[in-house]
């Protein structure tokens, strides 16, 4: 093991993009900082779709710590500017494509129909919704092992010791946190062992972290999965040489001319009624690309469906990742959140699913929350962390229902972009109010507004009662418009909305 200090004040576990951000901000800011990863810095990682969430969170962490650097990557061109060697893609919104149709003569309409028929009132098979009101503003898509590395470096240049192929063999809970550390060697004869402790063990070691067993044990954790209503099990990739969607729907004379951005500058999502796919497009070449499926249902291979066939025709892998990788439950969740000094991040208490990004939001708020936290003075931080916890699980509980409504609507694009509204209406409030200055602290995706739950449930009940799709929108529109001011649920729209936050200025 290196030569190095044995005493910090936080011991990170985990080299993600919220461990390295957290190493960052509170290094600058004068803590002794250690940070252990299993792996190497940068390694492959899945989760690359920002939102004007999280990027405003990012500029007000640069803002209040004053780290410009921050502020530079919370837009795509600010981004290209300041960091052009730092891989990502331009993200102007989400948009969602409904890909087959109805069986006729016992074969099933596989490609992509912008419109269900010729009537005089026709129904879009496509949704767009804008994140920012021109590409001045756009967000971005993360490679995330150029953005993880970027965070461990900057950390590392604050005074952070950051320790890659380092493991924690066992911990001793207390005060200080004693960890006995590994370094990762390929003969067991040369695994040198360090003991350091620190006053504070913040868990952000993701989805597939795995803490000492003594560490478990002694904070009670346990694996809470059956709480999620969301299920899915799911497949990804990176490759190159992915199709153009934009060039497929000129191709097919099906790209309008009321598009209020490049269908390929999105989050883009396929939907099928048997799942849906991702596809991010990143600048270098590179789309990250996922198939997923509801758990439950009989597992579809996406090649059943022509359009996704047609942009995947010339598609090979990525160095990054030579296969596919699977997962057969996306959907993980581990409690307690905090016990004495022990404090999870957002990233490690849970993953919900990739459908609407908010894995890289989330864990941002969770940042920016601790980093308030650790810095604040020793009265306040008992009652900031139970608020924490608290918060911390209600948003992941929110979200999960939000999610899990939106897999109960795959079969029409009129059916999933009305519940998908709710979702976005709850987001849109959420960057609204932070925007205005609101309490970090403070509960977001409208959790503070009973009503919006009670809505929630009582959209729930109108899909058990399987209302059709044209009798839930008008259900739903009326209940959404005292939760939104960006139009949502309008038809007047066309399935096309414009601009639905708060400028990032």
């Amino acid at each position: 093991m290196p030569d190095s200090s044995t005493e910090y004040d936080v011991a990170i576990l985990g080299g993600g993009f919220s461990g390295g951000l957290l190493a960052w901000v509170l290094a600058a800011r004068g803590m002794r900082v250690l940070l252990v990863e299993r792996e190497r810095f940068g390694r492959f990682a899945i989760g690359e779709s920002s939102t004007p969430m999280a990027d405003l969170v990012l500029r007000q962490l640069g803002k209040k710590y004053e780290l410009p650097q921050l502020h530079a990557l919370s837009t795509y061109p600010s981004w290209k500017e300041a960091f052009p060697n730092l891989r990502c893609g331009k993200k102007r919104g989400f948009s969602y494509y409904h890909h087959g149709g109805v069986p006729s003569d016992h074969r099933i309409d596989d490609g992509f129909h912008e419109y269900k028929d010729q009537t005089t009132s026709p129904k879009r098979n496509s949704l767009l919704v804008t994140a920012s009101p021109s590409d001045t503003w756009a967000d971005t898509h993360w490679l995330r092992s150029d953005v993880d590395a970027f965070f461990i470096k900057q950390a590392t240049l604050v005074g952070a010791d950051c320790r890659e192929c380092t493991e924690v063999v066992s911990a001793e809970m207390g005060e200080p946190i004693r960890l006995t550390l590994c370094k990762r060697t390929s003969n067991d004869d040369e695994r040198a062992s360090q003991m350091v402790s620190s006053r504070w063990l913040i868990n952000a070691s993701g989805r597939f972290g795995v803490l000492p067993e003594n560490l478990a044990a002694s904070i009670g954790l346990r694996r809470v999965d059956q709480r999620l209503q969301t299920s899915t099990r799911s497949v990804f990739a990176h490759f190159r040489n992915v199709g153009s969607w934009t060039d497929e729907l000129r191709r097919t004379n099906q790209l309008g001319d009321d598009e209020p951005f490049d269908p390929d500058d999105a989050a883009q999502h396929h939907l099928t009624e048997d799942g849906w796919m991702w596809m991010l497009r990143l600048d270098h070449g590179v789309t990250s690309v996922g198939w997923t499926q509801p758990s439950g249902r009989d597992r579809v291979d996406w090649q059943r469906y022509a359009s996704l066939q047609c942009m995947m025709r010339d598609a090979k892998f990525d160095d990054a990742t030579p296969d596919w990788i699977r997962v057969d439950r996306v959907q993980r969740m581990q409690l307690p959140i905090r016990k004495q000094n022990y404090i999870a991040m957002p990233t490690a208490v849970a993953t919900i699913d990739p459908l609407h990004s908010t894995g890289i939001a989330h864990g941002l708020c969770g940042v920016a929350r601790l980093v308030d936290t650790l810095l604040s003075e020793p009265v306040r931080q008992q009652d900031l962390l139970a608020s924490y916890a608290e918060t911390v699980e209600r948003e992941l509980m929110r979200i999960d229902s939000l999610v899990a409504m939106c897999y109960r609507c795959l079969r029409s694009m009129s059916r999933f972009e009305a519940v998908s509204m709710l979702y976005f209406a709850a987001a849109i409030h959420s960057e609204e109010f932070l925007a205005s200055g609101g309490n970090m602290h403070s509960p977001l995706w409208l959790l503070g507004n009973a009503e919006f739950g009670h809505l929630i449930d009582a959209t729930n009940r109108q899909l058990d009662r399987n209302t059709a799709d044209t009798d839930l929108w008008n259900w739903l529109r009326p209940r959404l418009e005292p939760f939104q001011t960006a139009g949502l649920l309008d038809p007047a729209v066309g399935g096309r909305y414009r601009y639905t936050g708060e400028a990032k200025g």
